[in-house]
């Protein structure tokens, strides 16, 4: 009888043990857990910002392209007036 006391006693002290452990490992899986998530809205804002700035280029790109059509009729029209000058050349 008192063998079987002492295994319950045993055991329920391996069984708290392992109860400790649980709760401890549910804390750390909660604060992993935690940084997982901020650090996924981290990177969801880092894609945002990265997106709204690839537009902003494609924009500029779009503006530059117009801007560079207008600059090189003005250079071709520059450059042919000089070719067909006034005095006849």
């Amino acid at each position: 009888m008192q063998f079987i006391l002492e295994s319950q006693a045993r055991a329920e002290a391996r069984m708290d043990r392992s109860e400790a452990r649980t709760e401890r490992m549910e804390v750390r899986i909660n604060q992993m857990e935690a940084r997982f998530d901020r650090r996924l809205q981290a990177i969801g804002k880092l894609v945002q910002t990265g997106m709204k700035l690839l537009n902003q280029v494609a924009t500029a790109q779009k503006e530059l392209a117009a801007a560079q059509k207008v600059t090189d009729r003005k250079l071709r029209l520059l450059l042919d007036s000089l070719r067909h000058g006034k005095d006849g050349r």
